[in-house]
């Protein structure tokens, strides 16, 4: 549905010119289902074969990863003059009012969402300018079932399970948790300050920051406030509309500032994604042309 609205001509156009796509899903999406990202490439673009198709599993900050590996091969001059990213947020296993009650999780609700981006070589509405991304690998210990770090049992996991290894692992050992969210945040912060540093810029540079997150609220002003960056006016409210949607908040940010005329030509827009703090993702765009990026919502 979200390939459906980008125009016709512009996905006939990738089809004959596509580099590579990328797709990430919330957890386990498409897990079970490989190769997925070969089946949505062959629908959105109705070839067989259209440059490479890939899977990535960053949890949340999966999606802006995404654009930063479809920029990247544009951009190191691989076969094709676009990229492809898809993404993904399905909670469908778990209680949603449950999540967003737990102390542990802290969430807004879960909602359900999906887009499609096509990126060019050569032009578009906006271009990116920098790129950083950093991970707290010790924070990845909390998601797993089993305290030797070994493999999973590949069932998916309920709610109740989900709490159940974090609670688990805070009891390995005082204040372990405490001490991976403290760490895992500054790493966030890092990875802000990191992505417009590299491209010569100061704080006061930024026009808008983004976060791909909602809830809590609390935590994405904190990171504004560290980065040194202004929260986007409006934002919150209009994002928390539609829920947690973890992958796909980043498409919903850009739809906002671009939709309500808030980003010009030449705006500086920073976009942040988080996977549980784990993994952080930071993309610096800049605005070129005034675009109305299509929407829709259920």
């Amino acid at each position: 549905m979200a390939a459906r609205q980008i125009d016709g001509s512009t996905l006939s156009a990738a089809a004959e010119s596509m580099a590579a796509s990328f797709h990430c899903g919330t957890l386990y999406q498409g897990e079970h289902f490989w190769p997925i990202q070969n089946s949505i490439q062959q629908s959105v673009l109705g070839r067989t074969s259209a440059g490479s198709a890939t899977e990535i599993r960053q949890f949340c900050s999966g999606g802006l990863y995404g654009v930063m590996l479809a920029d990247a091969v544009l951009q190191a001059g691989w076969a094709g003059d676009y990229a492809m990213v898809t993404g993904g947020d399905s909670i469908f296993y778990f209680d949603r009012h449950e999540y967003a009650a737990s102390p542990a999780t802290e969430g807004s609700l879960l909602g359900d969402s999906g887009f499609c981006a096509i990126l060019n070589r050569n032009e578009g509405f906006a271009r990116v300018v920098s790129a950083a991304a950093r991970s707290h690998n010790p924070s990845s210990g909390m998601m797993h079932g089993r305290a030797d770090g070994g493999i999973d049992d590949p069932a998916f996991p309920t709610l109740a399970d989900w709490i159940a290894r974090w609670e688990e692992y805070d009891r390995r050992g005082p204040n372990t948790v405490k001490d991976n969210a403290i760490a895992s945040f500054r790493i966030a912060v890092e990875t802000v300050i990191e992505c417009y540093t590299r491209a010569g810029l100061k704080p006061d540079d930024i026009d808008w920051f983004t976060p791909s997150f909602i809830e809590p609220r609390q935590v994405t002003d904190a990171l504004a406030k560290q980065a040194q960056l202004r929260p986007t006016p409006g934002l919150h409210d209009f994002a928390a509309r539609f829920g947690h949607l973890t992958v796909s908040d980043f498409g919903v940010n850009l739809a906002y500032l671009m939709n309500h005329k808030i980003a010009k030509p030449g705006d500086l827009v920073m976009l942040f994604a988080a996977g549980n703090f784990v993994n952080s993702a930071a993309v610096l765009l800049r605005i070129e042309k005034e675009v109305t990026l299509p929407f829709y919502a259920l």
